[in-house]
């Protein structure tokens, strides 16, 4: 009964958390953004690497993956920019 309660209690509670993201999500979509901001173009392997990461049914295996893979990506972006600032 008890687990129960916490189950329910977590779920509702990442519900709100989840339509709390969307909300905010909304507000961002009008805000421009800031000149110091690098925006991957948006290639089939960053769209499904973002797809899996933002997936609650990912495995955790499947999402270290991912995790690492976008975080790769990000350190050889953040190469390139900096050689353009130079």
């Amino acid at each position: 009964m008890v687990s129960d309660h916490i189950r329910k209690t977590l779920h509702q509670k990442s519900k709100k958390h989840q339509s709390d993201l969307l909300a905010l999500g909304k507000i961002v979509e009008d805000e421009p953004l800031s000149s110091n901001v690098v925006v991957f173009d948006q290639t089939s392997q960053v769209a499904a690497l973002n797809t899996i990461v933002l997936d609650p049914q990912t495995s955790r295996e499947d999402f270290i993956f991912s995790f690492d893979r976008i975080s790769s990506l990000l350190i050889d972006r953040s190469d390139i920019s900096a050689d353009i600032v130079l």
